[in-house]
């Protein structure tokens, strides 16, 4: 939308609050990339707060009280939680003959801790499988 005599001049924003105004006011489209440069984020951090988010307040702090202080592994524990794999791994096999090599977690081990006990003591229950076996998932 081009500026108007009724309208203030248009100038591309310059600050958070001036860029949501402006995305307010429909002079500029909201972009979350445009966002995390304004307020010094690089868009893997901002999507890790974002999924940070959406994690239970309890969850959240039984993942602080577990030692698990990086935001990457919680939000691996958030979008495992979304995708209703709270338990999912990577397998790595051999290129030759296709053998396991190295079963990776999604999340770690304090995470899973964590993760288990609140899952232990939730009052709300998922369709989610719990009694798998979480140190090793394949068995």
């Amino acid at each position: 939308m081009p500026p108007h005599s009724d309208r203030r001049n248009w100038q591309r924003a310059a600050t958070v609050d001036e860029y949501l105004r402006n995305c307010r006011e429909g002079l500029e489209e909201f972009s979350e990339r445009r966002f995390a440069k304004l307020i010094g984020l690089s868009r893997a951090t901002l999507y890790r707060a974002k999924l940070m988010a959406e994690l239970p307040e309890e969850l959240f702090e039984r993942l602080v009280a577990a030692g698990v202080r990086s935001t990457k592994a919680m939000a691996q524990v958030a979008l495992a939680l979304k995708r209703d794999t709270p338990f999912a791994h990577d397998v790595e096999r051999c290129w030759q003959c296709g053998a396991v090599q190295r079963r990776r977690a999604h999340i770690n081990k304090a995470a899973r801790g964590a993760v288990r006990s609140w899952v232990g003591n939730s009052t709300v229950t998922s369709g989610t499988d719990t009694s798998t076996d979480i140190e090793n998932p394949a068995g």
